[in-house]
């Protein structure tokens, strides 16, 4: 029986002949242009319980960074070998390959013979035999909430920084930004329901009587991604991104929001979760599809994100950006 290897690159005549070459090596191929695909065959994989011997990803992809699709395999999958195949070869990509816990390295071209090798070293060998079973672990219960982004122009007289000071704190709010553009701060609000999320809007507003002009609350969704891809996305990153937030206000941060074509939100939100510089991606109801935010070196740095890597992306209408503005240290 043939093993099954999962191929990555978005070079047909390369996924060709390597489905080919390694037919001949006693390996079945399954090839894939893009990094969503492949997250979306290897679930599928996981969920028919189809034994994968090994992965092979290239660093340029168009849809995600190779590498960071590498760390969201090793995430999800820590037991599945990950070999990495580049073209645009250096030691810096093969560090980086290994501080993501790349399998093995191959620059290109390469030989059929030389990825078989390579996946006969990268063979997983047998788990021993459980001496007894093991006793079955009570899942914590999910405690669920809904969140909504809060945006609050102010009046011309408002004192923005004693609004900002009053607001920070409060319950139900998780963040709380003050922002240039066409609003004044980005609040991002918490409750157990959306019920809550109304009486935490309200009372927001009610707590700088007078104060407020206008106020847009943007629902927080379900991303509309399938759940199976979802589930592997998400966990990635979540961890570290506490502190990346963190650290972005310290830097530069934006609010970026997105209205978008309705059939491509899907594959937009997928590959703007996996950007290095989004610290959260989330899918509103509303006026506005996606809310991003965004960290940099610089605004500069974020504005050339935005100029060349989000409005060039295919579905993508309208963009806004509220860059955080630090008022002072809290």
């Amino acid at each position: 029986m043939e093993k099954k290897v999962l191929f990555i690159d978005d070079e047909a005549s390369l996924r060709r002949s390597v489905a080919m070459g390694l037919s001949q090596q006693g390996y079945e191929a399954e090839s894939c242009e893009t990094g969503m695909k492949a997250l979306k065959m290897l679930e599928h994989f996981k969920q028919k319980d189809v034994p994968l011997h090994c992965a092979v990803v290239d660093v340029r992809l168009p849809d995600i960074d190779g590498l960071k699709l590498l760390k969201v395999i090793k995430f999800n999958y820590p037991e599945l070998p990950v070999i990495v195949i580049t073209g645009y070869g250096s030691e810096k990509i093969q560090k980086e390959a290994e501080m993501e816990k790349a399998d093995a390295y191959l620059e290109k071209p390469f030989t059929t013979e030389e990825l078989a090798r390579l996946f006969d070293e990268l063979a997983p060998q047998p788990e021993p035999a459980a001496q007894g079973a093991p006793a079955e672990a009570v899942a914590p219960q999910e405690q669920r909430s809904v969140s909504a982004y809060l945006m609050l122009k102010f009046n011309p007289s408002a004192n923005l920084t004693d609004a900002y000071r009053q607001l920070y704190f409060q319950e139900n709010v998780l963040y709380c930004d003050a922002v240039k553009g066409e609003a004044d701060l980005v609040l991002l609000l918490q409750a157990p329901d959306m019920a809550g999320i109304n009486q935490a809007a309200e009372k927001v507003t009610s707590t700088v009587p007078g104060a407020v002009a206008e106020a847009l609350l943007f629902p927080v969704e379900t991303p509309v991604i399938a759940d199976n891809v979802a589930a592997l996305i998400g966990p990635v990153d979540k961890s570290g991104n506490v502190a990346v937030a963190a650290a972005g206000r310290a830097s530069a941060s934006s609010y970026v929001f997105l209205e978008i074509e309705k059939e491509k939100l899907a594959d937009l939100f997928s590959t703007l979760s996996l950007n290095d510089q989004v610290v959260y991606c989330d899918t509103l109801s509303g006026k506005y599809d996606i809310a991003l935010l965004l960290r940099g070196a610089s605004f500069a740095d974020i504005d050339n994100l935005i100029r060349h890597k989000i409005k060039p992306l295919a579905g993508v209408l309208r963009i806004k950006e509220f860059p955080i503005i630090k008022m002072f240290e809290m």
